[in-house]
């Protein structure tokens, strides 16, 4: 059975930079499309020390209100460890979670949208995530075991429809 947890019983908000330059540019990652951007987003080598690391497993909010998500959206980091903008809000893992279900889960709009409502506000650029709100809603989560089911029903989904195009 699915039961009514906290976002806050699974992430935390997190502001890791950078610092020690851990992560060179070919390390850069777009928050909208969850990839890997090599070549960085044009900004200067010693600017990388104030961008944000960003684990596998751990949440950006996409707040580009142009890309179809009215208010935004939040991106899991299933791609591996790396660096994006300080400007995007990021959330770590408090445990790790099945990043194959918060894939897709997170997309759900019949459960997110009004907690995207409810937690972010109109900024002049982009949409602004209000962190303490998010982690204080509420969604139904399955058990770990169906978690997992359920990403893996997913990804092989995608990877059909991804085979089939290209066919």
């Amino acid at each position: 059975t699915w039961e009514q947890r906290k976002l806050g019983d699974f992430f935390k908000e997190s502001d890791e930079k950078n610092a020690s330059l851990e992560f060179g540019v070919e390390r850069t990652i777009s928050v909208a499309s969850m990839r890997w951007n090599p070549a960085g987003n044009g900004a200067a080598k010693e600017s990388l020390s104030g961008y944000k690391i960003l684990r596998l497993g751990d949440l950006a909010f996409e707040g580009n209100r142009t890309k179809g998500n009215p208010y935004g959206k939040l991106v899991i980091n299933d791609i591996g460890p790396g660096i994006m903008s300080s400007r995007f809000r990021t959330m770590s893992a408090i445990s790790s979670p099945c990043i194959g279900f918060w894939k897709y889960y997170l997309t759900v709009d019949g459960v997110f949208r009004k907690i995207y409502i409810n937690s972010t506000k109109r900024g002049t650029l982009m949409t602004e995530l209000v962190v303490d709100e998010l982690l204080s809603n509420s969604v139904k989560v399955p058990p770990s075991s169906e978690q997992a089911c359920i990403g893996a029903l997913f990804s092989k989904l995608d990877s059909l429809i991804t085979l089939h195009q290209r066919e």
